[in-house]
């Protein structure tokens, strides 16, 4: 479990991709920039492709390479699933180098920097044990405020690529690792 002044990080679990699943992936506000889910209501098969869109990642990601995803909750209500943060080996990592770091935060905690702060909390856990990590980041471009919480993380802009079925992607880079 991580702690930071305003969140409690934990190992993500099956409890809280079910309530990721139900909450966030039906949330047309943080769907937006992922666009296989936009639009979609049919619960099943939004389980279903979730399942291999995040669950086997994340597990692949915990098994094979040592590397944990969180799920995020405000430090004064427990009971609010808010999202998630983690590093995680994707399609990318061999390509550009390094883990890749990925969060999607619930629409109603939009703006209040829980991306910001989870992100640099998971950041700071995965150099503890894997010091030499470089680590990469995908944004959709219109995406602006995950733009934003990358550069405040102090990653550099590298290059627009194509990347989840978008050619409007920029590739991020942590520096320095």
């Amino acid at each position: 479990m991580i702690e930071t002044r305003r969140l409690r990080l934990t190992p993500f679990s099956r409890t809280d991709f079910d309530a990721f699943v139900c909450e966030m992936l039906t949330d047309p506000a943080v769907v937006e920039h992922y666009h296989s889910y936009r639009g979609k209501t049919d619960m099943a098969l939004i389980q279903r492709q979730a399942e291999e869109d995040f669950w086997e990642h994340f597990e692949e990601s915990r098994e094979m390479h040592g590397l944990e995803i969180f799920a995020i909750y405000s430090a004064n209500d427990s009971s609010k699933f808010a999202g998630w943060a983690g590093l995680l080996y994707t399609s990318l990592s061999d390509q550009y180098g390094g883990p890749e770091l990925q969060y999607m935060i619930a629409g109603d905690t939009f703006g209040q920097g829980y991306a910001t702060e989870a992100a640099a909390a998971v950041i700071q856990e995965s150099l503890s044990k894997h010091s030499k990590l470089s680590i990469i980041a995908t944004v959709d471009i219109p995406n602006l405020a995950s733009i934003r919480v990358l550069e405040k993380l102090g990653f550099e802009n590298e290059a627009q690529i194509e990347a989840y079925g978008s050619s409007e992607m920029y590739l991020y880079r942590l520096p320095g690792n």
